[in-house]
Order: structure tokens, then C-alpha cells, then sequence
């Protein structure tokens, strides 16, 4: 059984999702802070000690943005960074939506009853799984998952 690590990058918080590929399920695991210092490193190789991934799957931005270019720069190097740090492959796939959808997820289980505040870094972390699961559905059903 192999897991698979999702990240939902963003300039100011990280989510992050760890996936099993034997099942094709993906949960929400935790949401770093990125201090001006630059990508909380530390914590990543935490979470790939804990989890030896086999993969790592990273959000790309497809839709316009306000800082369209910047942003999908900072997702690219992001992903030529973990895949040097940690010597492990990684694939990028569109993210678009996944923290809307993230926010109706949760947003819904609060209406149930099963959670109370809904705060953004539960949103950055269900939007990494939300990216994950997409990334699983793609390899059950081939589709244009693009290797960064």
C-alpha cells in the first residue's frame, strides 16, 4: 500500500491531503502557514518522514487569476523544489474550483451538525484532498493530469 501527498499551494497557507493509492481515498491532514521566510520546508519533511509517499500531487492554476502569471511561476517552482528535495515524482492538476468546492463540503457538514467554524485553513486542507481525490479519479479514468 502506497500513499500519495496533495498540496493545495498558495502563497500564504499550504494545504496538504495525504492520499492511499491501494483505495483511492484522500484526506485532509493539515494546513502550513508560509511565514515571509519563504516555504515552511520543516514541516513538509515532517509530513514525507510520516507518510513516505510514492508521489506528490500539487494543485495548478488553470483559470485566471489576479496574479495569473505569478502565481502559476510560484506553483511551478514549488513543484522543481519538492521534487529535488525529496527525489519523488510529482504531478500537477488543474485545481479550479476545489476550495468553493471545499467550502460547500464543509459548509454542508455544518449545517448537519458535524462541525461548528468553518476557518480557511479547513478550507486549504479539504480543497488539498479535493485535489487529491481528483488526481485518484484521473488515474482510475485516464484525463489531462500533466506532469510538472
Amino acid at each position: 500500500m502506497g500513499s500519495v501527498i496533495g498540496f493545495d499551494y498558495g502563497e500564504s497557507r499550504i494545504g496538504v491531503a495525504v492520499g492511499v493509492t491501494d483505495i483511492g481515498t484522500a484526506n485532509p491532514l493539515a494546513t502550513l502557514v508560509v511565514p515571509a521566510s519563504g516555504i515552511p520546508w520543516n514541516k513538509i519533511d515532517e509530513i514525507i518522514q510520516q507518510w513516505t509517499p510514492r508521489m506528490l500531487v500539487v494543485g495548478r492554476v488553470e483559470h485566471d487569476t489576479q496574479h495569473d502569471g505569478l502565481i502559476k511561476r510560484h506553483i511551478a517552482r514549488f513543484c522543481r523544489d519538492l521534487n529535488t528535495r525529496y527525489r519523488l515524482p510529482v504531478e500537477t492538476i488543474d485545481e479550479s474550483g476545489s476550495s468553493s468546492r471545499a467550502y460547500d463540503l464543509l459548509r454542508e457538514l455544518r449545517k448537519q451538525g458535524r462541525r461548528r467554524k468553518i476557518s480557511k485553513s479547513d478550507i486549504d486542507k479539504a480543497a488539498a484532498a479535493i485535489i487529491l481525490q481528483s488526481w485518484f479519479a484521473c488515474h482510475a479514468d485516464p484525463c489531462s493530469a500533466v506532469t510538472a
